[in-house]
């Protein structure tokens, strides 16, 4: 992971100013296919729409992208 990739993903520990929903869903896959579990984006793309209940609640609640990626990653890995 590079210096660029590893910034990202500490800034998904916070909830960012998000403008929608889509770029909230867009940090979590990004997220996905930068983790450890090494999703591919196609992967990572099922695993957002799986769970896109869920996502809306996080979203609802300011809920890091961090911690709502490393929940369904893990829970679908």
């Amino acid at each position: 992971m590079n210096e660029e990739e590893s910034k990202f993903m500490m800034d998904c520990d916070v909830f960012k100013d998000y403008t929608s929903i889509e770029e909230y869903k867009a940090d979590i896959r990004k997220y996905l296919t930068l983790s450890g579990w090494h999703y591919s984006v196609e992967e990572a793309d099922k695993i957002v729409s799986r769970s896109a209940i869920l996502i809306d609640r996080a979203f609802a609640e300011n809920e890091p992208a961090a911690d709502i990626a490393v929940g369904i990653g893990y829970g679908c890995g």
